[in-house]
């Protein structure tokens, strides 16, 4: 105890803390020196299991999908700046597959036409809201960044453009 010093310290630990606090001391954690690097063949075989995940929505056969481990593997893949590649493919696999939804609906007869492709839309609609859900980081992340369509847009479009503008199409 100081003498003259009107604060009562008790014992020497409580002196010590005081003495720290009055000396607040910022610490820094700096990150990795080393950054991780992915596997180039990482990226083409993860993208090949999403792209079977999206034909597996399409098929409506999607009680099979780990959604969280789908979603993890997009997730890496924008992590680690492959998240063009990403937004591509998935274009290109919900063009291929609108194209043959067209086919399918141009060969229906006047009576089912309007049947056929409502259920085709609606089936659609719940598909992208699927992927959606799978490619949510992408979507809040690259999409953005790069200022790309959104997911669920996307698809929308990509049904305007392949179906209801189809040459086709009646």
């Amino acid at each position: 105890m100081v003498v003259g010093d009107k604060r009562s310290y008790g014992d020497s630990s409580n002196c010590a803390k005081a003495e720290m606090n009055s000396k607040k001391q910022k610490y820094l954690i700096a990150p990795f020196k080393q950054q991780v690097r992915m596997d180039p063949n990482y990226a083409e075989t993860t993208w090949a299991t999403l792209k079977e995940a999206i034909h597996e929505i399409h098929r409506h056969n999607a009680s099979g999908l780990s959604f969280e481990e789908l979603y993890r593997k997009a997730y890496n893949m924008v992590l680690h700046k492959y998240g063009e590649m990403l937004y591509n493919g998935l274009q290109q696999t919900v063009d291929e597959h609108l194209k043959t939804i067209a086919e399918d609906i141009a060969l229906a007869n006047d009576e089912t036409f309007l049947v056929e492709l409502n259920q085709k839309w609606t089936d659609h609609k719940i598909s992208m809201v699927m992927i959606r859900d799978i490619l949510m980081y992408m979507d809040r992340t690259h999409v953005i960044a790069a200022k790309k369509i959104a997911v669920y847009d996307l698809g929308l479009q990509l049904f305007r453009d392949n179906v209801a503008r189809s040459p086709k199409i009646k």
